[in-house]
């Protein structure tokens, strides 16, 4: 009969050798463009699907892969506590992201950055950050987001000819 003790730190050696084998620096961030990056606007606004001018306070850039941002414009909602938010999915043809992350957390990296919009959805949430009804999604006909001089822009034109877009200058 083989002693249980011994077994299990046989088992727990072979474990670690073999975790030896791999490096740590790749295995602690395997990819330095997801993740999150946001902060408040000096001035910002959107038009929602309304037509209304919708004015924000928060810009969030959301890295998904190297090469795909979600660009989401958050303002206050119709009541206390509340927020609208519109969404512009982008895919980078030209260049990365502008996002620089780690652990999930992330910075502007860029000076300018273009890229082609795919989508657009809108949402509401009330005070307690419950979704107020389901979230509106588009298929983007065409659309570009792009930044310069500190000033982010998004435009995308939906199959139905509504036009959205957004401007924040950070």
């Amino acid at each position: 009969m083989i002693d249980r003790s011994f077994s299990l730190r046989l088992s727990t050696l072979l474990l670690m050798s073999c975790l030896l084998g791999f490096p740590m620096k790749g295995a602690a961030d395997p990819n330095p463009k997801i993740g999150r990056y946001e902060t408040s606007t000096k001035e910002c606004s959107y038009t929602d699907s309304r037509k209304d001018s919708v004015t924000c306070t928060t810009l969030q850039l959301k890295g998904r892969s190297p090469s795909v941002v979600a660009v989401r414009f958050i303002g206050q909602g119709t009541t206390k506590n509340s927020r609208k938010q519109l969404t512009f999915v982008t895919l980078t043809t030209q260049g990365e992201s502008p996002l620089k992350c780690s652990t999930g957390t992330c910075r502007l990296d860029a000076e300018a950055w273009q890229s082609t919009v795919s989508s657009v959805a809108e949402a509401s949430f009330n005070s307690s950050g419950i979704a107020t009804g389901l979230p509106k999604a588009w298929a983007a006909k065409s659309g570009k987001c792009n930044l310069k001089d500190r000033v982010l822009r998004c435009r995308a034109l939906q199959f139905n000819g509504e036009v959205y877009q957004a401007e924040a200058h950070l």
